[in-house]
């Protein structure tokens, strides 16, 4: 199956949209903290939760109904990777959710992830497309049009989304700092967003198996992954949008994040190494 033209006419003016790679490449342990939609465009994705997984290419979708941790793997064909990834902000997600709960009662639980043919959800992904295409869009009316698509994947029995939880602390520290991942951020900020104490903070983390440091971390790691995923800045552009003043301190560390080293996702040339200049060598004459 393929994907509609108009998708990929509309996608050619929104290139930061899209999701791209030369090579084939494997993540590991990436994750996803709010519902979202993902549209292969060509080559192939496959997820893996641990639980289940997931292999998929154009002409269908995956719908990530919850938050989740898991292993995925981009596949090229003929060396193009391209895939339109759509989040679902939580408060669309709770407009949705309050809409669907006083008609219909909500769905057992099932799995995390479901996949479908692309076609159910034409006319609202035209609508959120457009507004996406026609500039800075109003947000009030692509809230609108993101809720449109939940309550099309509900009209045809995929409404696991339904079921999201609330965020765990990890995740909302995650999205705050994905706003402005090269802030200097400590605990104070945190506290004050989350409205709790410091100590109450640490307990929650703990509780979580995590600490701030490794949260903050993994925030500024995954805003790297996106950037490397949907723009050609070099990586060194790369790593100082994300708070890193060395760029091999930021390439060390995603590689032990994700498993990879970033230089294979980035779709740019290898930057040259810069080699210090040779010392000269004065030669005394007698």
């Amino acid at each position: 199956m393929s994907v509609p033209a108009w998708i990929e006419e509309g996608l050619a003016a929104r290139p930061d949209l899209v999701i791209a790679a030369q090579r084939a490449y494997s993540l590991r342990a990436v994750d996803i903290d709010q519902p979202a939609l993902i549209i292969p465009l060509h080559g192939r994705k496959t997820l893996d939760t641990g639980a289940a997984a997931v292999e998929l290419g154009s002409g269908r979708y995956l719908m990530l109904h919850r938050p989740l941790r898991c292993t995925v793997q981009n596949i090229p064909e003929h060396g193009d990777y391209r895939a339109w990834c759509i989040g679902f902000p939580w408060r669309v997600i709770e407009l949705a959710r309050t809409l669907l709960d006083a008609h219909a009662p909500p769905p057992l639980p099932a799995a995390t992830h479901s996949t479908g043919a692309l076609g159910m959800l034409d006319a609202e992904l035209r609508h959120v497309l457009a507004l996406l295409c026609a500039g800075t869009p109003d947000q009030c009316a692509l809230d609108h049009a993101l809720l449109g698509v939940l309550l099309a994947l509900h009209r045809h029995g995929d409404d696991q989304f339904r079921l999201a939880h609330d965020l765990s602390v990890a995740a909302r520290i995650r999205l705050i700092v994905s706003a402005e991942p090269g802030r200097d951020w400590c605990s104070a900020d945190f506290e004050e967003r989350l409205h709790m104490s410091g100590a109450t903070l640490r307990r929650r983390l703990a509780d979580e198996e995590t600490s701030l440091r490794i949260v903050l971390r993994d925030a500024r790691l995954h805003h790297g992954l996106a950037l490397l995923q949907t723009t050609r800045r070099p990586l060194h552009a790369v790593a100082a949008a994300c708070g890193y003043r060395s760029v091999p301190s930021f390439a060390r560390q995603f590689a032990a994040r994700f498993g990879t080293p970033p230089q294979s996702i980035s779709t740019l040339a290898p930057e040259p190494v810069r080699r210090r200049p040779a010392a000269s060598v004065s030669v005394s004459r007698h």
